[in-house]
């Protein structure tokens, strides 16, 4: 190995919105007589307006009492449940069954959502637990990443503690490249200067980064692999739809236009509980005899038509087998007719020709 291709343990760094006219209308006014109607016309108006006012007054005070009540009933129904349990509703549900029964569905997911996001701010590592098995990926693989034991931020090295001091060098020159030959001279080196401690600490630090950076590449990988997937997926199904639409004979098998659509939800949308579509159901249930004439289309190649030929030629086959073992049965009863009708009876003698 190559001294200058080794690492210069000295080289290792770390860095972070009134009008005019109402007096001199007044001032016209000359007749007494007309200003002691107007005196006296005056109270008898103010009166029914203040009765037309109080009436309308009590008529909405009691139209709110009534507002109030209906409140109050439909708040002991979903408000107070909610504020009782401390959430805030946001939508408006109807004092029926309907409405209780929907209350009670989006109470529940949104107390399932709060729980777990508890959960993830206290746990962290189960909420990237579950988004990598949610893109595809593994627990085995997450949790080898993920793994307490061999996590560096977790390891504590002591001033006195030479063996593991030793013990991070060597894993972090091993990562490095460097050979076991390297690695003990240049520990017994440290140790003998005195720096293998210091060392330790910011190999450990160094470390324990590119864990942290492995592990995020490792979800990222995940996730663009799910969507890729996903985005092939939905391509794929795209070009089935279109070729479905745009066509109407797939392999001898004609489709009519009014089942297309539900055709590729038969074959494309998931129904079952883990996504299966209705056509895996029903290939599932099928008997056997289903199954392997499904398969033996698959094994010929699909090729419907030498399996109709071969088909119209045992009919045919069968049909001539048939008329011939018919034909048979004819001659053989003729024949049998024929003999009744050869034997001899003797009221047939005519006596008279034997006479002469």
């Amino acid at each position: 190995m190559d001294p200058n291709n080794k690492l210069d343990i000295n080289a290792i760094s770390f860095d972070d919105m009134l009008g005019d006219g109402l007096q001199s209308i007044q001032e016209e006014a000359e007749e007494p007589q007309i200003e002691e109607e107007v005196q006296e016309e005056e109270p008898v108006a103010e009166v029914e307006d203040t009765e037309e006012v109080e009436d309308t007054e009590a008529e909405e005070e009691e139209k709110e009492e009534v507002e109030d009540e209906v409140e109050d009933i439909q708040s002991t129904v979903a408000t107070e449940i909610a504020q009782t349990l401390g959430f805030e509703l946001e939508n408006e549900y109807a004092d029926t069954v309907e409405g209780l029964t929907e209350f009670v569905r989006d109470l529940s997911q949104e107390a399932a959502e709060e729980q777990l996001n508890t959960l993830f701010e206290q746990y962290p590592e189960v909420q990237k637990h579950l988004d990598y098995l949610m893109s595809g990926g593994s627990s085995e693989t997450f949790f080898e990443a993920y793994n307490p034991q061999t996590d560096f931020n977790n390891i504590e090295i002591a001033e006195n503690d030479i063996q593991m001091q030793r013990a991070v060098l060597s894993q972090y020159f091993a990562a490095k490249g460097h050979d076991q030959e390297f690695i003990q001279e240049i520990l017994d080196t440290y140790e003998d200067n005195g720096k293998l401690y210091n060392k330790s600490t910011q190999a450990k630090t160094e470390i324990a980064a590119a864990q942290e950076e492995y592990r995020q590449q490792l979800l990222q990988e995940q996730q663009s692999k799910f969507e890729e997937e996903m985005r092939q997926n939905e391509e794929f199904w795209e070009g089935v739809a279109n070729t479905i639409e745009s066509g109407n004979e797939f392999a001898g098998v004609r489709i009519p236009d009014k089942q297309k659509a539900k055709f590729f939800d038969y074959i494309s949308e998931p129904v079952g509980p883990n996504g299966e579509t209705q056509r895996d159901l029903d290939y599932e249930k099928a008997d056997i005899d289903m199954k392997l004439a499904i398969d033996y289309l698959m094994y010929n190649g699909f090729n419907l038509n030498d399996i109709i030929d071969t088909k119209a030629r045992t009919k045919s086959a069968e049909s001539l087998r048939n008329r011939i073992v018919s034909n048979q049965e004819r001659v053989k009863s003729a024949r049998k007719t024929q003999r009744r009708t050869n034997t001899f009876d003797p009221e047939d003698l005519d006596i008279n020709a034997l006479l002469q």
